[in-house]
């Protein structure tokens, strides 16, 4: 017979400890709820630990104001109306985050199941189903039908006519349903000057995409530092 492998040495995998003269919730469970949330989700492993709560606004008033624009944007119905984000600026200023943030925090307070996809793994597990490796229609369906769906780092992948495609009717799809997405991109959703940004949407997926992400999305720019190369930065200062 197997030895039972403890994996909780606070509560020896009961879910509660005794605490204050009472008893509460261990660790562990908030852990493994957020586990679960996380996954159902699609949210990739690395972004487990983000929440609204967590994100760094580094005292900068411009990310104060995306937080608190958010956080209306949860608790207005919006969301029924098709609406969504448009989150854009350098790489590393938390744009994912916001993005797993509003999706957890849409599933905790609504019960909203939303649906998580980085942009360059969908269009490679979308390829691979048209090559019959799976059932394409199913996938697609999820897609488009997801209560609310964000496409992570939309605009760094290099796009063939066939990919180019499939974006516009994903979008179209969800535009003509009221579905809203929440897009996270290195490239400005309308031509700017007075940012570093030197890429639009309409330059690269053309008009039918960039006119009606304008109408879903609120576009907003992500001010800030590079938080994952002050991250290693520090790490090396550790060394």
């Amino acid at each position: 017979m197997e030895k039972e492998v403890i994996k909780c040495n606070l509560c020896n995998d009961t879910g509660w400890i005794f605490k204050d003269g009472g008893v509460a919730k261990c660790e562990c469970q908030y852990s493994l709820r957020n586990y679960q949330v996380s996954s159902s989700l699609n949210i990739p492993r690395k972004y487990y630990h983000a929440t609204l709560e967590n994100f760094i606004d580094g005292g900068i008033f411009e990310r104060k104001l995306v937080i608190k624009k958010v956080k209306e944007y949860i608790y207005s119905d919006e969301i029924n109306e098709g609406k969504g984000f448009f989150f854009y600026g350098k790489n590393g200023v938390g744009k994912t985050h916001l993005a797993v943030g509003i999706l957890k925090e849409l599933y905790n307070l609504k019960g909203i199941t939303g649906m998580f996809y980085d942009t360059r793994i969908l269009l490679y597990d979308l390829k691979a189903t048209f090559e019959g490796n799976s059932s394409t229609r199913e996938l697609l369906d999820a897609v488009i039908k997801a209560p609310i769906l964000v496409l992570d780092d939309l605009g760094s992948e290099r796009l063939s006519d066939w990919a180019k495609d499939i974006l516009h009717y994903i979008i179209i799809s969800r535009y003509n349903d009221k579905l809203p997405v929440i897009i996270t991109s290195n490239i400005s959703l309308e031509k700017e000057e007075n940012k570093d940004i030197d890429q639009d949407v309409e330059s690269k997926f053309g008009k039918g995409i960039a006119s009606r992400l304008m109408e879903m999305c609120y576009p907003i720019y992500v001010v800030g530092e590079d938080f994952r190369k002050t991250s290693i930065q520090k790490d090396l200062r550790r060394l």
